[in-house]
């Protein structure tokens, strides 16, 4: 019954006899998120880029020695006054990105003992999420592939067994995406500050877009 109504819905140009059908479908799944992602940068401000990369530097080596943490890489310029009219040297800042990836929450413990040990560092932290890991939506976004691969085969078939039109496969377009829902937290500060965050489901979405080439 669902094939019916997507030959109704299909647009069909019609060329010197011959004549293309096209449709589309959305092929989704759903996957239960398996780890919390803690995204964060850390902000040095001194009045030379020597001291910046004074207090920087041993941050970063630190926070490296973390497996489940990656980045590291820095930014660093710096920063002046112009509210004279003239540009007035205030100083230099640096800036380094972390993104943390932990199975619970508990596992956080030892970034949050940094972070309270910092005390020439601004911190600024995004919201703390459920994620999937990369390897899983990597994994669906093939299956979902397959899936809209099989589909075209089955839908020719049916084509021909209900005596509509004898058609091969002429392009599929795929378009796919993921989308994670979930909610705000509080910027860390303390462990005591610290809530696991809602676990909300990952979302593949794959649009696939048909064309067959008919007689």
């Amino acid at each position: 019954m669902f094939f019916k109504k997507i030959i109704f819905i299909a647009f069909v140009v019609v060329l010197c006899g011959a004549h293309e059908i096209k449709t589309d479908r959305i092929f989704q799944e759903s996957l239960e998120p398996d780890r919390m992602q803690l995204s964060f940068w850390l902000t040095a401000k001194a009045k030379s880029a020597k001291e910046v990369k004074e207090i920087l530097h041993p941050a970063i080596a630190e926070l490296k020695k973390f497996p489940a943490c990656k980045g590291g890489g820095y930014t660093l310029g710096p920063e002046y006054n112009y509210k004279s009219g003239n540009r007035d040297l205030l100083g230099f800042r640096g800036s380094t990105h972390f993104e943390c990836r932990f199975k619970d929450i508990d596992e956080m413990d030892g970034i949050v003992a940094f972070f309270d040990a910092q005390k020439k560092l601004e911190l600024q932290q995004s919201p703390i999420i459920w994620v999937v890991d990369d390897e899983n939506i990597r994994s669906t976004k093939m299956s979902l592939e397959l899936k809209s691969i099989q589909y075209a085969k089955e839908y020719i078939e049916l084509l021909g067994k209900e005596n509509i039109a004898k058609c091969r496969t002429k392009n599929i377009e795929i378009l796919t995406n993921s989308h994670v829902r979930y909610g705000a937290q509080s910027v860390m500060t303390a462990k005591s500050s610290m809530e696991a965050p809602t676990k909300e489901p990952t979302s593949v979405n794959m649009n696939v877009n048909y064309i067959f080439e008919c007689e």
